[in-house]
């Protein structure tokens, strides 16, 4: 029996004739089932992963990257009924051709990124990658199926491959997010499912070795594609070093995937030495010495906050909210992992709380040890009145409302640009904040740009009245950031013109604080749809074209 032609598919294959050589060869095949499986789904994830990562909103990502290679998997299992002879050769070819493309996957994606400078560019590349590896993997499994009816009947054939299939689909979308993502991340990740690729070419390549043709020629490809791949996956780490040296632009001084999001610390000037004087315990005034070469975090890709300017993004969505509060001694601070919020709450004599609940237990580690953030925090999460929670802001406010409460609650949420994050602008977040506000309280949130995305400003700001609050909105200047919005609110009405600084500050006057609250025409308010947990337009109004000038 050769194994190069095809077998009718009606056929069915007594089982008295499936010998242990017969046998061996259908494990090899299932097992190649379930490992081209498991490469597959991880090219999906990887795809969708990176688009996400770039440019946010992951359901929209992740559903088009699906939709796309499914679609495209068709494609390629229509093509199959074209390919008559040589099954193993073609399979082994295949094989190679989706290792060295889905191993350089990523690559292609950062750099398309870096490159073109486009969002239609970098689509037009990301559905090209998607097709080309959707439709060889759409291949894979036609061929594969025919070639293990060969030895067994169509029906047996088709349960145990698809069995196999789904299996290693299973294996793949577990891996990715528990291992492969935390401990090699994107870059190597791809290098190393592309090997598995080939690994699956050469076990074939061995089992059928008498069968193949030109067979010099095969081994040749397979061992220039495995080695590639092998070097590039032992090289990945440095690969997306330097990768992530062109995307940031500025040094970097610490990066890591942590199992929500990736953390990046940049610096642009080096050799500019950050000090800053550590607090002791019963330490409230905390002053930042020098803010160093512009050291910056990055979180997915978005900044976070940058040295030079850092101090009026912060005052600015701290000090109003506490100075109208009746009562400063007990504050909450949703996110705010990097501790520069917490670093101005500290300036109050009367304060005595601060549970700060950062989702990210790997944020509040760095930017309590990382010698360039702690200059600039003062050391503000170590202090002996900050208590850290690492837990889900939602969750912890659900459950918290019924056993504490705060005097003032602070919003330092990254922005709204996946379904996720867009919970904890809803209008149902904020009636759960209002549970755990004692009376004569004020809430703030970070509430994005009003000038980059005009309609997300403005439809938090009314998604927080609809939830029952007196609500302001203001914005301010940050050059790093741009024109820069936030939403004051209270469940008794408040007079923001009164508004009198009683802490030392870097940038805020009281005569500023008045002028912040007034919005020119480009940024005035527009009506949009409220920001709801079942339907979060919010995450759409952010996707907002404006932010290609930024």
């Amino acid at each position: 029996m050769t194994t190069q032609t095809d077998k009718p598919d009606n056929s069915e294959v007594p089982a008295e004739t499936i010998n242990a050589s017969s046998k061996r060869a259908i494990l090899v095949l299932l097992l190649a089932v379930s490992l081209i499986s498991i490469c597959a789904i991880i090219y999906e994830i990887i795809i969708a992963a990176v688009s996400s990562y770039l440019f946010g909103n992951s359901v929209y990502q992740f559903s088009i990257t699906i939709g796309l290679f499914m679609s495209s998997m068709g494609l390629g299992s229509f093509l199959s009924k074209f390919f008559n002879r040589y099954l193993v050769n073609r399979f082994i070819l295949i094989e190679i051709i989706i290792g060295v493309l889905g191993g350089v996957s990523s690559i292609i994606l950062f750099n398309a990124y870096i490159i073109v400078e486009s969002t239609v560019g970098y689509l037009l590349v990301m559905f090209t990658l998607i097709m080309a590896i959707g439709t060889l993997v759409g291949l894979e499994i036609p061929i594969l199926t025919r070639i293990v009816a060969q030895y067994e009947s169509l029906r047996v054939t088709l349960a145990n491959v698809l069995a196999f299939d789904y299996v290693g689909a299973l294996i793949g979308s577990i891996a990715f997010p528990l291992l492969l993502l935390k401990y090699t991340g994107l870059i190597q990740t791809a290098f190393i499912i592309g090997f598995v690729n080939v690994l699956v070419a050469g076990l074939v390549l061995l089992h059928y070795w008498t069968d193949i043709e030109k067979r010099a020629r095969v081994v040749v490809t397979v061992v220039l594609a495995g080695g590639f791949l092998a070097v590039a996956s032992a090289y990945g780490g440095r690969i997306g070093v330097w990768l992530e040296s062109n995307l940031y632009h500025h040094r970097i001084l610490y990066s890591k995937q942590s199992k929500y999001q990736k953390i990046v610390v940049t610096e642009r000037n080096p050799q500019t030495e950050i000090s800053s004087k550590q607090p002791s315990a019963d330490s409230r005034q905390i002053k930042v010495t020098n803010r160093g070469g512009d050291v910056r975090l990055f979180i997915d890709m978005q900044l976070q906050f940058s040295s030079v300017d850092e101090f009026r993004y912060h005052e600015a969505l701290v000090h109003p909210a506490m100075t109208l509060a009746e009562n400063r001694k007990n504050v909450l601070i949703l996110g705010g992992g990097d501790g520069l919020a917490t670093r101005e709450v500290l300036k109050y004599a009367e304060m005595q709380r601060i549970v700060l609940v950062d989702i990210d237990p790997e944020i509040t580690e760095i930017c309590s040890s990382h010698n360039a953030i702690v200059a600039l925090n003062g050391g503000s999460l170590s202090h002996p009145k900050v208590t850290i929670v690492n837990e889900d802001a939602y969750i912890f406010v659900e459950r918290e409302r019924a056993n504490q409460t705060f005097d003032v609650v602070i919003i330092d949420l990254p922005d709204p640009n996946d379904e996720g994050l867009s919970k904890l602008y809803s209008v149902a977040f904020y009636k759960l904040v209002g549970d755990i506000l004692n009376p004569g309280g004020t809430m703030v949130t970070q509430s994005t740009s009003p000038f980059f995305a005009r309609r997300a400003f403005w439809c938090i700001h009314q998604s927080i009245e609809e939830a029952g609050w007196n609500t302001y909105a203001y914005h301010v200047e940050v050059p790093s950031m741009g024109n820069w919005g936030f939403n004051l609110a209270s469940k008794t009405p408040c007079d923001v013109t009164e508004i009198r600084l009683t802490v030392e500050t870097n940038f805020l006057t009281d005569d500023f604080v008045g002028a912040m609250f007034k919005f020119g025409k480009d940024v005035a308010e527009v009506e949009t749809r409220l920001n709801k947990l079942l339907k979060p337009v919010l995450i759409f109004y952010y996707d907002d074209e404006k932010w290609r000038f930024y």
